[in-house]
């Protein structure tokens, strides 16, 4: 990072309260609403602010998991214990794009939710990104000028993910299921429903181009920039060669392919 990006970087609430920063409001309402009570910073030691104040930026987690994919999960022997409670939401991670009043920028990875519900015979060890330290929020002085995602979020599909086609057979042997490919838990990244020329949706994908995230322009000092992701993580579920009931879908079922893994919306809001 840049001397005039580290000019502008983080502080954070815990700071703003020992130094008595003035216009550093530690109790703005908007703090409760939508940010835990641990505040992360830039890694960097400031000397001090620029100008009195701050502003937050904030992921905001609100998916939920389809019952039938907890219902599959605990079947397949996860502790169901793991599946009930008020923290129990989809992993989810988004990389953001911060714009400075310098037209200096720094991206951010945010992460949140929940690394525990897997696929119990899948061995965490073998999805580096569930050992993440989680990260859902991020303070800066007053310099912000612009906030957007880099990208659109990905979201951890917990359970393999099966492909199957069905063998025509012979004019001696009956057709019958086959296995295509086998995709292991891993992060799926969100995609845009597409469209015609005209705006009329043609295939529904994860998100309506309603819902897609405007930036987030000139926040004002003890603003909260709160960018939250809702929706349902589910995946399609398909009989496999075997007679089993399983994540997948058919090889042909570019419907159901495309849909995976749920619907989701993106707001980005300022408080």
């Amino acid at each position: 990072m840049s001397t005039p990006a580290r000019l502008s970087a983080a502080i954070s609430v815990a700071l703003c309260a020992l130094w008595m920063i003035p216009g550093c409001d530690a109790l703005n309402p908007a703090f409760v609403d939508f940010v835990s009570s641990t505040f992360d910073e830039v890694n960097i030691s400031p000397q001090g602010p620029d100008s009195a104040g701050h502003v937050i930026i904030a992921l905001r987690n609100d998916t939920v998991f389809d019952e039938a994919l907890l219902d599959y999960l605990v079947a397949s022997g996860l502790d169901e214990a793991l599946v009930t409670g008020d923290n129990v939401r989809p992993l989810i991670r988004m990389l953001v794009t911060i714009t400075f009043l310098n037209d200096e920028q720094i991206q951010i990875e945010f992460n949140d939710g929940s690394p525990t519900i897997l696929d119990p015979g899948v061995a965490p060890m073998s999805i580096p990104d569930l050992n993440r330290e989680q990260k859902n929020n991020i303070v800066f002085q007053c310099n912000v000028a612009r906030v957007e995602l880099a990208s659109l979020p990905s979201v951890l599909v917990p359970v393999s993910f099966e492909t199957t086609r069905i063998n025509p057979g012979t004019d001696t042997t009956p057709s019958f299921r086959e296995r295509v490919m086998v995709a292991p838990p891993q992060f799926d990244l969100l995609t845009i429903d597409q469209t015609d020329q005209f705006g009329n949706t043609v295939l529904l994908q994860n998100i309506d181009v309603r819902d897609q995230p405007a930036p987030a322009i000139s926040p004002l000092c003890g603003a909260v920039v709160t960018i939250r992701l809702s929706g349902v993580l589910s995946v399609p579920f398909e009989v496999n060669e075997f007679g089993l009931l399983l994540p997948g879908t058919l090889d042909t079922d570019g419907l159901a392919q495309a849909a995976s893994p749920g619907r989701f919306e993106i707001n980005v809001g300022i408080r």
